[in-house]
């Protein structure tokens, strides 16, 4: 392909895509996450200290959100290609456990 071709084609791929709100909106994606892990934590810490037993569907919706935004990050970026896959299977694993738990009741 020639170079003419490709730079065609990049231009008709990026075509109506605004960079700006892209941005924006990882970022926002990014802060909304960071809060609710500190959220989910908070709540993990006054369960336990109040002897109010834990949430289990709550944190599977944690883990689960962390599940996908690693394994996305596996399959769509090249670096730390590894990293991610191995924290998305843990965050994975972790789902599956949690899931089991809140149905089995315990």
């Amino acid at each position: 392909m020639k170079k003419e071709e490709i730079l065609k084609k990049a231009k008709e791929e990026n075509k109506n895509k605004d960079y700006a709100s892209i941005a924006i909106s990882n970022k926002g994606a990014t802060i909304a996450g960071l809060v609710m892990i500190i959220l989910a934590a908070v709540y993990f810490a006054y369960e336990i200290f109040t002897g109010k037993g834990t949430n289990y569907a709550l944190y599977s919706l944690l883990a689960i959100y962390n599940t996908i935004l690693y394994g996305y990050q596996a399959i769509k970026s090249k670096e730390k290609r590894g990293l991610h896959i191995f924290t998305s299977v843990i965050w994975g694993v972790l789902t599956i456990l949690l899931v089991v738990s809140y149905f089995m009741g315990k």
